[in-house]
């Protein structure tokens, strides 16, 4: 147990800081290069059915391949990713960016299921919410060290030094790594892989299906379209919209810190109805929110999203976690991703394809509103399990 925390750690670690050097900032550097909304939508819906593609080998590989390897794989689609997005730069051609997209999509499974599957081997019913708290944390420090890095390398524009950092980072993480020995969960190695008719037939009386519909969305209408919103606001600079998301990170932390080592006690219905209601309310201030409000106002509104996203993310996480531990285990981690993906490549593609010619901007304040009223949806996740509690 002890050795997998520290391999989690570490690999978590690392991929943080290469996620803040420059995925974090690819939403807003395709708005940049004068991707709308609409563009920016067909780019998710390809990455949602890269993961999928990305998915069915992971599943697959990680009975064949050893863990070095595995991790090394990954870092090489970090760079990869990075080298598209360079050749997109050179040609702004929807092909390439739909080659990108794919890439981006495949990059995420792997890093995502792997990381889950680690952290899911470390934590209990009793102390998942602690324990996903104190990885936010973490994670948020060294996210928010490469935001800064990258916000900066970004705003002289040179995008080789990007890749060149990168690339020193990944191969020295790889090593540290590698001196630590890494290796599968027990558990991980003797789950079969899915199989197309087990991911189609599942169901449960958690409203499972569902609710991993709804999440795949709300993930990336926060990590794409909140943040070019954010960086509307940081009047297009990213070195002030990374110092925007580094004090709101600092709140971030100083919540998960206060929250982490109560949520395993708090009452779980009432809890999370509350984190839900929340939830909602920070798309109704995303939607109300704008550069045009003054600084002290936007202040107060930009902390109070963050408050109520972070609170929500933390129990949700903890019931996902939770029901997992007390169902399917690593087979439920995987089944979340083929639903979320594959909800992620159907609605951001027609999302996309209707609104290609549309003013990017203007689509942003409506989509939040909808995604208010669409919040309530997670209330029906695993209502009937814990309704006596």
């Amino acid at each position: 147990m002890r050795h997998h925390s520290r391999i989690f750690h570490l690999y978590l670690g690392l991929h943080s800081l290469l996620i803040g050097v420059f995925p974090f900032f690819l939403p807003v550097y395709l708005w940049k290069h004068g991707y709308g909304i609409g563009a920016v939508s067909i780019f998710i819906a390809l990455g949602g059915l890269g993961f999928c593609a990305g998915l069915w080998a992971w599943d697959r590989l990680r009975l064949r391949a050893d863990p070095p390897s595995l991790i090394a794989l990954s870092l090489l689609l970090e760079i990869l990713l990075l080298l598209n997005v360079h050749a997109l730069a050179l040609d702004m051609r929807l092909p390439i960016l739909a080659l990108l997209g794919v890439c981006y999509g495949v990059y995420n499974c792997f890093f995502w299921t792997t990381q889950r599957a680690l952290f899911f081997e470390i934590i209990a019913p009793e102390n998942s919410g602690r324990k996903y708290g104190n990885f936010q944390i973490f994670v948020g420090a060294l996210l928010q060290a490469g935001i800064l890095l990258g916000a900066l390398l970004l705003e002289r524009g040179n995008f080789f030094h990007i890749i060149a950092l990168s690339a020193v980072v990944a191969l020295c993480g790889f090593l540290i790594l590698l001196a630590n020995k890494p290796e599968y969960p027990a558990a991980l190695t003797r789950t079969a892989a899915l199989r197309l008719r087990e991911v189609i037939a599942f169901k449960d009386g958690d409203s499972s299906r569902m609710v991993f519909i709804l999440d795949g969305v709300f993930l990336f209408l926060e990590s794409f379209f909140w943040v070019i919103s954010m960086f509307m606001i940081a009047r297009e600079s990213f070195t002030t919209l990374g110092v925007m998301v580094l004090s709101l990170a600092v709140i971030f932390g100083i919540l998960f810190y206060l929250l982490k080592n109560t949520i395993d006690r708090l009452g779980r219905k009432r809890m999370y109805q509350i984190a839900v209601a929340l939830y909602a309310l920070s798309w109704a201030l995303r939607a109300l929110t704008d550069e045009r409000l003054s600084l002290e106002v936007l202040f107060i509104a930009l902390v109070l999203i963050t408050f109520s996203t972070s609170m929500f993310r933390l129990v949700f996480n903890k019931r996902f976690y939770d029901i997992a531990k007390l169902t399917l285990a690593h087979r439920y981690l995987v089944l979340k991703s083929y639903y979320s993906q594959s909800a992620i490549f159907a609605v951001f593609l027609l999302f996309g394809w209707a609104t290609l010619q549309t003013e990017g901007a203007a689509l942003l304040a409506p989509v939040y509103w909808a995604a208010a009223a669409a919040s309530f949806g997670y209330l029906a996740y695993g209502a009937r399990r814990y309704r006596q509690s």
